[in-house]
């Protein structure tokens, strides 16, 4: 009776440190996020001041949307190169911990 008590017990804790775990892991990733989305909309401002500056004014006049295809272009470029940066340190600590586990 005992075993199954001290069974059950390891088998709730297991399961309580699982869902702490995955817990943190996507509190962590919404607060990334969020993080990421104010620095992007920082950003996004300066390079429309910076696109416009480095316009010509005729171009703006003839094709208003130009500002915001570059700063469109620019900032998706940055993403890009961000997410592959990411990607890459992420997958690096998952093969890491799969490696310890291992051994």
């Amino acid at each position: 009776m005992k075993q199954q008590a001290l069974q059950v017990k390891r088998q709730v804790t297991k399961h309580t440190q699982y869902l702490q775990d995955k817990f943190k892991e996507h509190a962590s990733t919404a607060i990334i996020a969020a993080f990421s989305f104010l620095i992007a909309i920082s950003w996004k401002d300066f390079i429309v001041k910076l696109v416009k500056e480095n316009l010509k004014i005729e171009l703006l006049e003839q094709y208003p949307y130009l500002t915001e295809l570059y700063s469109a272009i620019i900032v998706t470029i940055i993403a890009i190169i961000g997410i592959a940066i990411v990607s890459s340190w992420a997958t690096k600590d998952t093969k890491e911990e799969k490696d310890s586990k291992k051994k």
